[in-house]
């Protein structure tokens, strides 16, 4: 397979799945004999963390989809260097990138869409995705049946999962993280149930504290943690209060240490409602061999099988995942054997994989159209 020079374009200013899977794709391509860009906004995450991993970054800053301004300051980048691939990692990214096409000169170009929310815009949404974009990157088969099913050409949407470090979740530390927490006071030993996300209302972190309250009210000893930040978090907080969850329940915050939190935790729940793609935090729990339940949404059920992989159980029912908490946190024997097939099954999701399927994309594509 003969090297590209790929440029990838990511507008985000935070740090989340999007950004991480960028960067492993980043650094992957360029393990593998490619070269490599990674443009996104100055100050951010991102570029800090493509800095300290050796990828090449360059800084842009972007006001919006259609930042003028933006776009000629990508214009210049692209004339000075010879890419042959550029990769959009946001939907404002390509709206950037298009106008910089525009003004540079068309190249092949791929848009990854994470999410499964629909497209905004109706017809200009679409034109968006088509105009100067050759593929769309789903990374789940729910995304690119959805993107088909507003109108996209089946032919141009490929699904890509996204790929997680399996050798790292699997070697977290348990002690490590429960002494990070001992500040919280609880009892030694207590079964922690654990969820992580940005903390926004479609992520489901109501349901995660409702179906919490249940199993505490029948069942004194588990504990409870959030991991993540967002805008809902006050109100978060003041709903766990509301339900009398108290002390049992820790908003830990953002942490870089996750590989050492899945391995302090009892159990994961995944509890969002919709958006969802690929969840790589998912995954992640899986590799680290935690067990979980999580809410049935499509792109979900492409990574656990229920009650081979996990338990799954409706969206928006907290009754039902409060159920799906006891019966993992009560039997031994479903824990051990849905955790050893979910070892196996996160395997599938490496890094490696989504970087030559992605590699693969990039070789479907011809020249300058």
């Amino acid at each position: 397979m003969r090297e590209h020079t790929v440029l990838h374009l990511n507008s985000e200013r935070g740090w989340r799945g999007g950004e991480a899977q960028t960067l492993f794709l980043a650094a992957g391509l360029m393990r593998r004999g490619h070269e490599v860009l990674v443009v996104a906004p100055p100050g951010s995450p991102l570029e800090r963390r493509a800095r300290d991993s050796g990828v090449p970054f360059e800084p842009l800053a972007m006001r919006g989809e259609w930042d003028l301004v933006a776009a000629r300051r990508l214009a210049t980048l692209l004339r000075a260097r010879p890419f042959d691939r550029i990769h959009y990692h946001t939907a404002h990214a390509i709206g950037v990138g298009t106008l910089a096409s525009l003004l540079a000169g068309r190249r092949p170009a791929v848009a990854s869409r994470r999410v499964s929310f629909p497209l905004r815009g109706g017809f200009l949404g679409r034109l968006k995705y088509t105009l100067r974009v050759d593929r769309i990157i789903a990374v789940s088969e729910a995304i690119r049946r959805g993107l088909i099913a507003q109108g996209l050409d089946a032919e141009r949407v490929v699904t890509v999962h996204s790929g997680i470090d399996v050798e790292r979740f699997a070697r977290g530390d348990r002690a490590r993280f429960r002494t990070s927490i001992a500040a919280a006071g609880w009892p030694s030993g207590a079964p922690i149930v654990g969820t992580a996300g940005h903390l926004a209302a479609h992520k489901g972190m109501d349901l995660f504290l409702e179906a919490a309250a249940e199993v505490a009210r029948q069942d004194p000893r588990p504990r409870f943690i959030v991991v993540g930040t967002g805008t809902e978090e006050g109100r978060l907080r003041a709903r766990a209060a509301a339900l009398g969850l108290g002390d049992r329940v820790l908003f830990a915050g953002f942490r870089d240490d996750m590989p050492d939190i899945f391995a302090g935790l009892d159990l994961f729940v995944l509890a969002s409602h919709s958006g969802e793609g690929s969840p790589a935090v998912l995954k992640e729990a899986m590799a680290a061999g935690v067990p979980v339940a999580a809410t049935a949404l499509d792109g979900v059920g492409e990574i656990i099988e229920d009650s081979r992989h996990g338990l799954l159980t409706p969206p928006g029912d907290a009754p039902a995942m409060a159920r799906a908490i006891r019966i993992l946190l009560e039997d031994a024997s479903l824990r051990s054997r849905v955790v050893s097939e979910a070892r196996r099954r996160a395997r599938e999701f490496s890094v490696d994989r989504m970087v030559e399927n992605t590699e693969s994309v990039y070789a479907s594509l011809g020249g300058v159209s």
